[in-house]
């Protein structure tokens, strides 16, 4: 391990990865000691190697005296509650890095506490991904409590948490919280357990925001989403057509949306003027609600990207989309056969 951080080293490289396929093993210690002693790196990726608790305290170190690394990633490292506060420990003084990845570490109600204390004190990260870290509903919304009032966050990874409740709790506040916020641009609450009723208070309250909300990304895949509710319908309808809205990308992939939500949704993306990006692959869409989005597209005049695969296509919905395929960008291509017109992934 030390012989790669030196040939890294000597490379000049401002990148190092230290991921499990590329270190059989890794102990920490001392590459907590090489990297203090004067560390070139802006990114270090730690992230798959199972180092567990026992690494918590050399990081500690490192992320309290480190005055280099922009980009941390310790995705999948086996890290527990009492590990991840130590971490956040260490991060408290420290004021460099911008990017910090945790994923796959079961967090859970202590870790993510500790993470929405950090953020009481830290307005140095950018970014923060807590990706399947097991997060409850508390954990949850003590992180959209705090968001209220924290400047500086600009992107947050939330995808598949455990926090479910009948009334959407969670997502509430995290709705009032986009209300208020002015700094998030990139928000992902995909696996999360969406379903109308929480899009529909997400969307009211950016819209209630007004230009305040830098909100440009809202990614909310894999999710219960089926645009059935009037309410919901018209909550997310007067945001797109609102001209303060700032959203760029709507990911809505692997929902429920169907022919009759896509409908609906045709409908809103011809209003959605700040509109670049939609993502309504894998949600049983048919011919009918195919066609219409093609329709919808074909006029709108930022659009660029539309992600389709995993939908129901005939004939009639391959046909509709070769015009769109001109001048977006799509994830599926058109082919003619013998009069017979197919659907294929790019």
């Amino acid at each position: 391990m030390i012989a790669a951080v030196e040939e890294a080293y000597d490379s000049g490289a401002t990148e190092l990865l230290c991921k499990k396929e590329d270190m059989v093993d890794l102990d920490v210690a001392p590459l907590t000691v090489a990297l203090l002693e004067a560390n070139p790196f802006t990114t270090v990726d730690l992230s798959c190697n199972h180092l567990g608790a026992g690494a918590a305290e050399s990081l500690k170190q490192l992320l309290e005296r480190d005055g280099s690394a922009l980009a941390l990633d310790l995705s999948l490292n086996d890290f527990s509650e009492s590990a991840v506060a130590a971490l956040c420990d260490g991060l408290k003084t420290n004021t460099t890095l911008t990017d910090l990845r945790l994923s796959g570490n079961k967090l859970r109600n202590p870790g993510g506490m500790a993470v929405a204390k950090l953020l009481q004190e830290n307005t140095t990260l950018r970014k923060l991904h807590l990706a399947n870290c097991e997060l409850d509903t508390a954990s949850v919304v003590a992180l959209a409590t705090v968001l209220r009032t924290q400047p500086s966050l600009m992107v947050l990874d939330l995808s598949r948490s455990l926090a479910r409740t009948i009334m959407d709790e969670h997502t509430a506040h995290i709705a009032r919280m986009l209300k208020v916020n002015t700094a998030l641009v990139d928000l992902d609450l995909s696996k999360s357990g969406l379903r109308d009723l929480g899009l529909q208070l997400i969307a009211e309250e950016l819209f209630r925001a007004g230009p305040d909300s830098r909100l440009q990304v809202l990614r909310c895949r894999a999710n219960a989403v089926e645009l059935v509710s009037e309410e919901c319908v018209s909550a997310l309808a007067l945001l797109l057509r609102s001209h303060t809205c700032r959203l760029k990308e709507v990911l809505l992939g692997s929902n429920s949306l169907r022919d009759e939500g896509a409908l609906k949704l045709a409908e809103m993306v011809q209003q959605a003027g700040s509109l670049q990006r939609l993502d309504v692959s894998s949600n049983g869409i048919s011919s009918r609600g195919l066609c219409a989005l093609a329709r919808a597209v074909s006029s709108h005049p930022v659009l660029q990207e539309v992600e389709l695969w995993g939908n129901r296509f005939d004939s009639a919905a391959c046909v509709a989309w070769i015009q769109p395929l001109q001048f977006l960008k799509l994830d599926i291509a058109v082919q003619e056969v013998d009069g017979s017109y197919n659907c294929v992934r790019c």
